[in-house]
């Protein structure tokens, strides 16, 4: 059965396959159903008919993707603002299989496997090109990236070629996938990191002498990651004001107000990579504009913003022109009320 004992990422297809089935062969339906459990819950069910067939399927990725709907990313923002380490452990599952058939008699029989380990899942996904550079998919687990990234950790997806760009107050961190979970360690300026594993090295950091915007995202592996972006000189606040009429009480003089409330106020900023090369200005188009959470450091606290990219295409790289490249985005306070 594939899936057992292994670790996926939960946003990616998690296919389990189930062979051997046996069925009576007059029976007008041989029903295959799977349960995939969490802390005592069924967090999915998924049911079929094989028409006879000795083996099938199934996706229980939707499953997974309900153990961590309700999950909070407040620790590990807290840990960014200390700053200090964060592990988040794995979450495991178990699988029930079951068959439903009418027997030579014509029976209904019911068999199940009982509660058997499934695997553990975490936050993440693979991209389709990760997903089609994979062999086997019994290495679609996440053990297949180990080591693959040894500039910052294996969850982390930042480039290798060059140093990060960050502000000259801006924090960075390493992110690593290790055999328990995945361990995230944000430092500031002022500090270095200690990973206590060998294998992970510590984030090459070019620091400029101004302050950039820091940013924290959930990258396409389920981590959390930092980035900090230049700031323009430009900031919005988005306000509407609507009238409307309140009528006074009886009177010879004019009875009626005109009253005005004001809604929204969110703010959004331009704001840019800064100059980048070709590697990582596809690294800001990628992973930061495609991510699916941000945060932004405002005012001492990470809030919640949504990040939209200047324009519908971005030009990753033009060999036509000899300079840097940089990567436009305008940044909106995900706050209103």
């Amino acid at each position: 059965m594939f899936g057992h004992n292994k670790t996926y990422f939960a946003d990616s297809p998690v296919i389990i396959d189930i062979s051997r089935l046996e069925w009576p062969p007059a029976s007008p339906f041989n029903i295959v159903k799977v349960e995939v459990i969490y802390e005592n819950k069924v967090v999915g069910s998924f049911r079929e008919d094989s028409n006879g067939q000795t083996a099938i399927s199934f996706d229980i990725s939707t499953a997974l993707q309900a153990i961590w709907a309700e999950y909070d990313f407040a620790d590990e923002l807290a840990a960014a603002a200390s700053p200090r380490s964060y592990q988040r452990n794995y979450r495991a599952y178990s699988l029930i299989v079951y068959t439903e058939y009418l027997s030579d008699d014509g029976i209904f029989v019911q068999t199940t496997s009982g509660e058997r380990p499934g695997g553990q899942c975490a936050l993440g996904w693979l991209t389709e090109w990760e997903r089609a550079n994979i062999g086997q998919k019994e290495n679609a687990d996440m053990s297949h990236w180990e080591h693959s990234n040894l500039r910052n950790g294996d969850a982390s997806t930042k480039p290798v070629s060059s140093p990060e760009r960050v502000g000259s107050t801006s924090i960075t961190s390493w992110v690593d996938v290790q055999n328990v979970g995945t361990q995230s360690v944000f430092y500031p300026s002022t500090a270095t990191p200690a990973p206590d594993s060998q294998t992970v090295h510590a984030p090459l950091v070019l620091r400029d002498s101004i302050p950039y915007q820091d940013f924290l995202f959930v990258n396409r592996r389920g981590a959390v990651e930092t980035c900090s972006a230049l700031m323009k000189e430009a900031l919005g606040i988005e306000v509407e004001t609507q009238q409307y009429s309140r009528i006074e009480g009886p009177s010879f003089k004019p009875n009626r107000t005109v009253m005005a409330i004001a809604k929204g106020g969110r703010r959004s900023w331009s704001m840019s990579s800064g100059q980048q090369t070709r590697e990582w200005a596809e690294w800001w188009t990628m992973e930061f504009l495609m991510a699916r959470q941000w945060w932004m450091l405002y005012k001492g606290s990470y809030v919640p913003v949504i990040v939209e990219p200047a324009k519908k295409q971005t030009s990753i790289y033009d060999r036509t022109k000899q300079q840097m490249l940089s990567v436009e985005f305008t940044v909106t306070l995900a706050l209103e009320g």
